[in-house]
């Protein structure tokens, strides 16, 4: 061989190999512990002991990156509650820090160097929610108390390095929490892709959406405390449509509180769908982990697995959505929310087996065909058109079609969303005319799964088929168009 070709392999071969052909991802949904009468670091350290015993379990089965949720160590409160839990966060961007190999600055921060830790022990990265306190006494838009307030993801390397700081954009009801100023740079490196994060509503606005559009950046890591709302925002639903319609990997980590509707979560790659995913109403905090092939590599086997961890036990869980009500109520310990705007849709019902259906909303036409074995339960095709309204409050546009399985209660159609169903779907045609570039597709079967993309389609004109002769039990299949350029500014 010649010198030449020996010096060319010295440099391809040692580039090949630092490439990996994927990672392994972790996410943690959790419960959350601690009432009331606990005293601040009593509820930090025992959510903390979870966090610890997750990693633990993640390092275990090679994981690479860990997410935790939001709000998953501080409380879903006003600002005097909040306070106490609140840290003063270093800018990664002014100070290298790694707090977990300087006790003696962190004595008074234990959440910041408890991370840093468990990132530096496990040799993970490790994405976390907590609470950021920063001095703004000299800022004329200051709260009255001298002191800002932010919902704040931090982002550790293996070492335990603080890589990055993020001030949530979009808070959702949030009135211990301010707003921070300007546009963030929520983006990192690891040794397996870049990265960039951002913190549950604000998936649905269109900054996360840019940024998931950067051609560099593989995946979001993304903590959450999604509210479970029927019939097209339900966490695993929209994270997984979201994940697909920008073909990028989102790493969601959501709150495990059922009484809230808080719960789902999962590992979600791009066009091919969940790799693994939970969605389980029970009170129990689960880790899910699956191997995520990298951009270009083929689609790798993800060797998925969701790990049950309590306060005195951890076990391999193997039958997620038993636990799913028929419907949501108080009583079934599930009472997730209806949408706001059902009342604004367009709704046609499916009178026969098969069929062609059509309805119209303020411009948007969906076109649906369908064959079944027996329409058994009631189903319509829903329209809307315009401007998404919560509460007078938060407001975005959207355009969608969709199938769904739904009740009328006293005289108001679709009132209920029945979470079971019984009638087969062979095929499922749906269609519309969007204007939105992003258009989120969502297919969902009895017992709220995700079905498998191996059983339906999104095309090129954002269109979705689902095929299966034996028959899927769908509760909902849906378009979700955002037109974010409709979108007016956000404000609280």
């Amino acid at each position: 061989m010649s010198p030449l070709a020996v010096l060319i392999l010295a440099i391809i071969v040692p580039s090949l190999q630092a490439k990996p052909t994927y990672y392994t991802a972790a996410v943690f949904e959790h419960t959350g512990t601690g009432s009331k009468n606990d005293s601040t670091a009593d509820i930090v350290k025992k959510n903390l002991d979870f966090y610890k015993r997750a990693a633990e379990i993640a390092r275990s089965k090679g994981a690479d990156i860990i997410v935790f949720p939001e709000y998953g160590v501080l409380p879903y409160s006003d600002r005097k509650r909040m306070k106490p839990f609140l840290e003063n966060i270093p800018n990664p961007l002014e100070i290298e820090t790694t707090p977990c190999s300087s006790p003696d600055r962190y004595t008074d921060r234990p959440i910041l160097y408890t991370l840093s830790c468990i990132a530096q022990y496990n040799s993970l990265y490790v994405v976390a929610n907590m609470g950021d306190i920063q001095n703004c006494s000299r800022d004329p838009d200051c709260p009255s108390d001298g002191t800002y307030h932010f919902n704040t993801n931090v982002v550790f390397d293996r070492s335990g390095t603080l890589l990055v700081k993020y001030h949530k954009e979009h808070p959702f009801f949030e009135q211990g929490i301010d707003i921070p100023k300007g546009k963030q740079v929520p983006i990192f490196k690891t040794d397996f892709g870049t990265f960039a994060t951002f913190i549950c509503f604000d998936i649905v606005f269109k900054r996360i959406t840019e940024i998931a559009q950067l051609p560099y950046v593989e995946g979001i890591a993304f903590p959450t405390m999604w509210i479970n709302t029927e019939p097209q925002f339900v966490s695993t639903e929209y994270f997984q449509g979201w994940a697909m319609g920008n073909n990028v990997t989102l790493l969601a980590a959501n709150r495990q509180v059922p009484m809230e509707a808080s719960l789902g979560s999962g590992i979600f790659d791009g066009k091919k769908g969940a790799l693994a995913y939970t969605l389980n109403p029970d009170g129990i905090s689960k880790l899910v982990i699956a191997k995520v092939g990298r951009s270009g590599i083929p689609k790798i086997s993800p060797d998925a697995s969701i790990t049950a961890i309590t306060a005195n036990a951890t076990w391999e869980w193997t039958d997620d959505g038993k636990n799913i009500p028929d419907e949501c109520s108080m009583t079934s310990g599930y009472p997730c929310q209806k949408e706001t705007m059902l009342q604004n849709y367009t709704f046609v019902k499916l009178n026969k087996s098969y069929g062609d259906v059509e309805a119209c909303n303020n411009g948007l036409c969906c076109k649906l065909s369908y064959t079944s074995y027996g329409l058994k339960e009631n189903y319509y095709l829903g329209v809307f058109n315009g401007t998404y309204n919560v509460q007078n409050t938060y407001h975005w546009c959207e355009e969608e079609c969709l199938l769904v399985r739904c009740e009328d209660q006293n005289g108001v159609v679709c009132s209920k969303f029945p979470l079971k169903s019984t009638t087969q779907f062979h095929t499922v045609f749906l269609r519309g005319n969007f204007t939105s570039d992003f258009v989120y597709p969502s297919v969902l079967s009895s017992d709220i799964r995700l079905v498998s993309t191996k059983y339906w389609q999104q095309n090129a004109d954002k269109s979705i088929i689902t095929h299966n002769y034996a028959g899927i039990n769908y509760i909902t299949v849906g378009l979700k168009g955002r037109c974010y350029n409709k979108d007016p500014p956000f404000r609280r």
